[in-house]
């Protein structure tokens, strides 16, 4: 008999804390201020020199205050895979805001990839979105 309660007890327990999903970082592009009630609503079709509006949302915050940013193109004629990058900036964040927000203006044609890594972990970016330049 102790042992049907305890299981009765047990499956609650694990359906309302095991199975949580976290959320993960992500940007958001636009060609207008991002602004919260557009937050929601992204862009990836942008032309050459215009400025490319970004956020990086974190839902759980920051994990480290130290991020490189990465922006990078895709095309055929490199020798890196096809990957050349075009600006690698290191900047500070405060770890107690959600929201980090700046701009970048391409200049050329081409596939992008906007990439955030922390700096204790430069090989796999926790935030990428890709977009096209016309």
């Amino acid at each position: 008999m102790n042992k049907y309660v305890l299981i009765l007890l047990i499956i609650p327990i694990l359906f309302l804390t095991g199975f949580k999903h976290k959320e993960k970082p992500y940007i958001i592009l636009s060609s207008g201020t991002i602004t919260e009630e557009n937050i929601k609503y992204y862009e990836r079709i942008f032309y050459t020199g215009q400025r490319i509006n970004y956020a990086v949302v974190a839902p759980d915050y920051f994990k480290e205050d130290s991020v490189r940013i990465q922006l990078s193109t895709q095309n055929d004629k490199t020798s890196n895979w096809g990957y050349e990058i075009i600006e690698t900036n290191d900047i500070f964040i405060d770890k107690a805001q959600k929201i980090y927000r700046n701009y970048i203006v391409p200049r050329k044609k081409g596939h992008y990839i906007l990439q955030f890594f922390y700096i204790d972990n430069k090989r796999y970016p926790f935030a990428h979105v890709e977009f096209m330049v016309q």
